[in-house]
């Protein structure tokens, strides 16, 4: 999914038909205050697109490394929380974080860590959960967008469906395993 597909569906929410329209059509020239409203949607994406990926669902990645003292500096993105750090036999290393660094008790191998996005632009795809759909993307953008605009009213009922939507989703499906029930 891009961001395009997901700002046709704010535009939908929020009443805007006319940036609709133009979205539709590939050749459309946008006025000031059109562009305006698009970029602020832009802008508002990229925000609950970081909010997601910091307080609901974390995008985890996987990396190699060497020195017991792992600068942020030299991870490939944005570093937001440290999961674990592994040495080269899988064995889980004791690790404390520094605002600049990890400093790891051992030698380690690994690195998983969640990171923040970075921001997009119109026509780039999304790289999300895939739980996530563009509908609840939509609701957060639909909701910072109005809250903007100063339409607080609208902007609270699109928050709480935001909000409902992705504690639904960020919940663990795991299932209660009772034990066997014993004869005597």
């Amino acid at each position: 999914m891009t961001v395009k597909e997901i700002l046709k569906l704010v535009c939908e929410y929020v009443g805007e038909r006319e940036i609709l329209s133009k979205l539709d059509d590939e050749e459309a020239v946008f006025t000031d205050y059109e562009q305006e409203k698009l970029d602020v949607m832009v802008k508002c994406f990229n925000l609950v697109n970081q909010e997601i990926a910091t307080d609901y669902l974390p995008l985890l990645i996987k990396e190699e490394v060497r020195d017991e003292k792992i600068l942020f500096s030299s991870l490939s993105k944005s570093l937001v929380n440290v999961y674990e750090v592994k040495n080269k036999f899988g064995m889980n290393l004791k690790f404390k974080l520094y605002p600049d660094f990890v400093e790891v008790a051992g030698n380690p191998k690994t690195i998983v860590y969640s990171y923040l996005p970075e921001n997009l632009t119109l026509n780039d795809e999304v790289n999300c959960n895939q739980r996530i759909n563009a509908r609840v993307y939509a609701y957060g953008i639909a909701s910072e967008f109005l809250l903007i605009y100063g339409l607080s009213g609208n902007a609270e009922i699109w928050e709480e469906r935001f909000k409902t939507s992705l504690f639904i989703l960020s919940k663990k499906n795991n299932s209660c395993v009772l034990p066997k029930r014993r004869w005597r």
